[in-house]
């Protein structure tokens, strides 16, 4: 359901320099990269100001399994679930983010339409947020569920 990249490796593949801005509008092809993979992106966002910048996109502000069922299920690309786990202490949004886990692997299991998803961690910073500690436990948390 996640795959995992390995960081290292997708840098080292880079170009050793990189252009200043990029010769063609790559929206186009990365909208049609997300339609082919039949994959849901889910975006989890820690600070509630994130989602200002989107539209068109759903936003769950609770994540339990029934309701991401059902964005799993419909045709949209993406979703965000708003966690507000930069308001918490690191053990607390790592318990948050287990959660979120299950609750998606489940949600995966029960819909009947597209039940493979990617999930993305947005966090506004490394000063304020937990990082890695969150990316870790949903990375954590999916690839036991899925034992």
């Amino acid at each position: 359901m996640i795959a995992r990249v390995n960081k290292s490796e997708l840098f080292a593949s880079l170009p050793a320099s990189l252009p200043a801005t990029w010769p063609e509008d790559l929206l186009p092809r990365i909208r049609e990269g997300v339609a082919q993979s039949r994959r849901k992106v889910v975006v989890l966002d820690d600070d509630p100001t994130g989602t200002q910048t989107v539209y068109g996109v759903p936003v769950l502000t609770t994540g339990q399994p029934e309701e991401l069922a059902r964005e799993l299920a419909n045709e949209l690309p993406c979703f965000y679930l708003l966690t507000n786990t930069r308001a918490f202490p690191a053990a607390e949004a790592v318990r948050i983010n287990q959660g979120i886990a299950r609750n998606l692997t489940v949600a995966a299991m029960r819909s009947p339409g597209r039940n493979d998803f990617v999930v993305v961690s947005r966090s506004d910073s490394t000063l304020r947020g937990h990082f890695p500690a969150e990316a870790d436990a949903l990375a954590e948390a999916v690839d036991q569920l899925k034992e």
